[in-house]
């Protein structure tokens, strides 16, 4: 059973300099004996017996020399480094003995202090009542530093930008967040009418929704988004999910000009670049922020035929995130991607119904993803389950990828 000492104060660190200096005194008496031989199990007669001390040269009881040493630990643990602090070496030299009723001035001085390690150095002396030098030394400690356990703030207190959330994967991301407690921005190009409607339904259920047209590729149209949307929810934007995306069919690379690869690179890569961009300023002020990429199980596989600007794009981004995830983790920020393979949206509706079928037979939970269930991945890489993932790559495609 412990027994809990005075309430201390974590000291410090970046306060200690080299010289700081503290001491304690400390007079010897017969309980202090019996108490450390109690707990040491040291009945040394030298330091407890009287009779015995008498026939020696030393006349009189001397005291235990880790007695004097534990004042040091009083020092270390207490004062100089203080609470917190863990003493891990010593070197002491007894140069002459003490005895009961001695009265002792111990003194601990820093020498050298280093931050990457967070130890300091110490010089230790114990002097009498006489002014002399009984016990000297040196050793070195370490200021432990406390681990936060404080949670981050959850969906609930966040404002989420979803682009492209008119229809589809973006619909279902902007509605899950919304049930989730976010405050949403429903983002759009042409979808007006499917972004009103959806932005009605999460109000109609108690949620908070705003629609806004803005073509992502264009950085100023996406500043103005974000910035009106702070001051509509009163917090800034410290969740994208960069959904927008731009409908692509087939075509081989021969036929393929450099605007057509621009055109996919525009709305997926800088696309997420510009809401990131804009939203950033917020997320470091407050040391944190969700970002969602949304990416492609075909990036994943071998890459099919005639998709190579979609390819292009979509690996383009994939990067970018990881980047972003080493960059932006030390400030709170983490960044992820979500890959779904094929998903019954209606960017599907141009796709043959026995390709759609051959495919889903191909993936071991034998059917086609659906908007929820990527909208599910994005919701947990945005909560607080996914609070120790960034720079991750999650496919929501069945196990058609592995």
């Amino acid at each position: 059973m412990s027994t809990a000492g005075p309430k201390t104060e974590i000291r410090d660190f970046s306060a200690l300099q080299a010289g700081d200096k503290v001491s304690i005194t400390r007079t010897i008496t017969e309980q202090d004996l019996d108490a450390f031989a109690a707990a040491t199990g040291d009945y040394n007669p030298l330091h407890m017996e009287a009779e015995f001390a008498e026939t020696t040269t030393f006349q009189r009881r001397v005291v235990h020399g880790m007695l004097v040493a534990s004042y040091v630990s009083t020092l270390v643990g207490m004062h100089l480094p203080g609470p917190g602090a863990l003493w891990t070496q010593q070197s002491f030299r007894w140069v002459a003995p003490v005895f009961l009723q001695d009265t002792l001035e111990i003194t601990l001085e820093v020498r050298h202090k280093s931050e990457g390690t967070r130890t300091v150095s110490l010089a230790v002396k114990a002097q009498n009542q006489h002014g002399k030098t009984v016990m000297e030394g040196e050793g070195s400690a370490l200021l432990l530093e406390r681990r936060e356990t404080g949670k981050d703030r959850p969906i609930a207190k966040r404002v989420a930008l979803v682009s492209g959330a008119g229809r589809g994967i973006g619909a279902a991301a902007a509605r899950a967040l919304a049930e989730a407690g976010a405050a949403v921005i429903v983002n759009y190009r042409n979808s007006m009418d499917e972004a009103n409607a959806l932005c009605k339904a999460i109000q109609a259920g108690g949620g908070r929704a705003l629609s806004w047209q803005a073509d992502v590729a264009d950085a100023t149209a996406v500043e103005a988004m974000i910035s009106r949307a702070s001051e509509h929810f009163g917090r800034p934007v410290d969740v994208v999910v960069n959904n927008a995306g731009l409908a692509s069919l087939p075509r081989p690379f021969a036929d393929l000009s450099w605007d057509d690869m621009q055109r996919q690179i525009d709305v997926h890569l800088r696309g997420a670049f510009n809401c990131i961009k804009a939203a950033l300023p917020g997320m470091l002020a407050q040391s944190s922020g969700r970002i969602v990429n949304i990416g492609s199980a075909q990036t994943w596989a071998v890459p099919p035929p005639q998709w190579s600007s979609f390819i292009a794009a979509k690996t383009a981004l994939h990067g970018f995130t990881r980047a972003l995830a080493s960059e932006l983790g030390p400030s709170g920020i983490r960044v992820n991607m979500v890959s779904p393979g094929m998903t019954e949206t209606s960017s599907l509706s141009g796709v043959p119904e026995r390709l759609r079928k051959v495919q889903a037979m191909q993936t071991p939970l034998r059917r086609l993803a659906r908007p929820d269930d990527v909208a599910k991945a994005i919701i947990f890489l945005c909560s607080e389950q996914g609070d120790f993932m960034t720079g991750v790559d999650l496919p929501v495609c069945g196990g058609s990828v592995m």
